[in-house]
């Protein structure tokens, strides 16, 4: 690996890139698509936002696919809502739309008499098909013909959302008109009703996979693939190993640390191996990319690498970084890790490191136990609320109200008066010899009936289910995560309540329920 040929490789191509996934990334040189062309206009009201940007990818799909449609019915002109800006990132209207891959379709219509209609902005269609009283009909005909220019397009598409009924509707006209086994299936997978939001019953959102240039830039696909789309995984793989070469190749500094990162915005899973040897380089800046690269792939794979490269460092802040990244990986895995973490720090650490660097390995090992931890976790936790470090007898605190889901005050812990920090503590420990031979679950119903949460009969039964579904939005955001983990512990199905922010957690665990509660057993 020379220096030219890591220049090359880190090099940006030309056009649009897409970077991250569609929630958190970003767009670079995005390409324009006209407020009006062949078959589409961008809906006035949307055209002052300046949202009509996307990769070049996109911007062709939405031409070609309005185009053929306009051809096959003439005069027909669907109406854009937002695309994405510029520069990608956030709009003030969509958590998606962030990386140039998503954009807002309208739904072509006809009158109550069936003639064909131009529509200025978005209507919302019932169940029946009809809109505004009945004044506008969802069209059948045309808006499959842009469903199957879409689903059949070089552009891969990877979802189309669309409210269930719509969809039934597409696909009832798709065997209607004939259509082939294989785009039924195609049309079957993508058209999808969303489970964190609201149903799109009013315009189709489309969404397309990375193009493979793209992803060896480092855009994400997130979801379900499809059988018929290749991503690109060989190329992919192999960038991930040209990359890792530079790190240990190359001897100029800001390459190697350009690689690293490159690694990291790839979430280049293959070269973990180089990025944890780099934890070990004798530059502070190579070390430190090196960590938020690991931090970002998230890997519980990582965490044995990590520990050993904590266990080497006589430098505690270093130490603390490191053990950060074990938190980083949100991952249930981690809670034997950090049990020991909390229960005996010096373990984990050099010699050198140690005293100084416990207590900050127990505050962040007490965030992995109140994330994962369950009744297993409390007596560490319990003992945690002597300690004398004020940060750790908080963290252990509020780790000990989400693994038992209780309301017990912890004013006080912070306190320098022992009687005070002696109350909060006495009150724990009344709880836990009370309940400890309870199980978590019914820990959790404790807590949920504190708060005015009634279950009639079994929390573990279909109405138990739709009551934690209820107390998902409950204003005690612990309450609200322990519904999550609740029902995830119940059904099977596991959901981490950080994915998604309350409403979207809601609304998704009633879809789940709507479609697959029938599968679940309950004791």
């Amino acid at each position: 690996m020379t220096e030219a040929k890591a220049r090359e490789l880190l090099s940006r191509p030309k056009g649009s890139v897409s970077l991250g996934t569609t929630g958190s990334g970003r767009l670079l040189d995005g390409a324009r698509l006209p407020e009006k062309g062949p078959g589409y206009a961008v809906f006035p009201g949307f055209r002052q936002r300046k949202t009509n940007f996307a990769t070049s990818e996109l911007v062709d799909l939405v031409q070609r696919a309005t185009r053929r449609v306009g051809e096959r019915f003439p005069g027909s002109r669907i109406g854009i809502g937002n695309c994405g800006f510029e520069a990608g990132g956030k709009i003030p209207w969509s958590v998606s739309h962030q990386a140039g891959r998503d954009c807002d379709l309208g739904m072509y219509a006809t009158d109550a008499r069936g003639r064909a209609v131009e529509m200025v902005d978005f209507v919302t269609y019932d169940r029946d098909g009809a809109a505004n009283g009945g004044r506008y009909r969802f069209d059948l005909p045309r808006n499959l013909e842009l469903m199957v220019a879409l689903v059949t397009d070089e552009v891969p598409v990877q979802y189309v959302f669309v409210a269930e009924w719509l969809k039934t509707k597409l696909l009832e006209e798709a065997r209607r008109q004939g259509l082939p086994a294989d785009l039924l299936t195609r049309l079957g997978e993508v058209l999808h009703q969303p489970s964190d939001s609201n149903p799109h019953a009013n315009h189709f959102h489309l969404r397309i996979f990375c193009s493979v240039e793209d992803r060896l830039q480092g855009c994400r696909n997130w979801g379900p693939e499809r059988a018929w789309v290749d991503l690109g995984d060989a190329p992919w793989a192999e960038r991930v190993g040209a990359l890792a070469r530079v790190v240990e190749e190359v001897h100029t500094t800001r390459l190697r640390r350009d690689a690293i990162k490159r690694i990291g915005e790839l979430r280049g899973t293959p070269a973990l191996p180089t990025l944890l040897a780099a934890l070990a380089d004798p530059r502070d800046d190579v070390r430190g990319d090196a960590l938020r690269a690991i931090r970002a792939l998230a890997e519980p794979d990582a965490v044995e690498g990590l520990l050993t490269a904590m266990a080497k460092t006589p430098d505690p802040r270093w130490a603390s970084r490191i053990f950060d990244a074990v938190l980083a990986t949100n991952d249930p895995s981690t809670v034997p890790v950090a049990l020991r973490a909390a229960s005996s720090p010096e373990s984990l650490l050099h010699a050198d490191a140690r005293k100084r660097g416990e207590p900050r390995l127990q505050v962040t090992a007490c965030r992995i136990l109140g994330r994962f931890g369950k009744a297993d976790a409390a007596p560490t936790l319990l003992d945690l609320l002597e300690s004398p470090h004020g940060e750790v007898r908080t963290a252990a605190h509020e780790a000990l109200l989400r693994v038992t889901n209780q309301k017990i005050s912890g004013a006080g812990l912070g306190s320098s008066s022992a009687r005070r920090r002696a109350r909060v503590v006495r009150s724990w420990r009344t709880f836990y010899e009370k309940e400890k031979d309870e199980s978590w679950l019914q820990w959790l119903r404790i807590g949920f009936e504190a708060r005015g949460v009634r279950f009639r009969g079994k929390m573990q039964s279909p109405a138990g289910v739709e009551r934690l579904i209820d107390a998902i939005g409950d204003r005690d955001a612990v309450a609200s995560d322990n519904a999550v983990r609740a029902l995830s512990e119940i059904t099977g199905h596991y959901v981490d309540p950080s994915w998604r922010n309350k409403r979207n957690n809601e609304r998704h665990w009633r879809s789940w329920w709507s479609d697959s509660g029938a599968t679940v057993a309950f004791p």
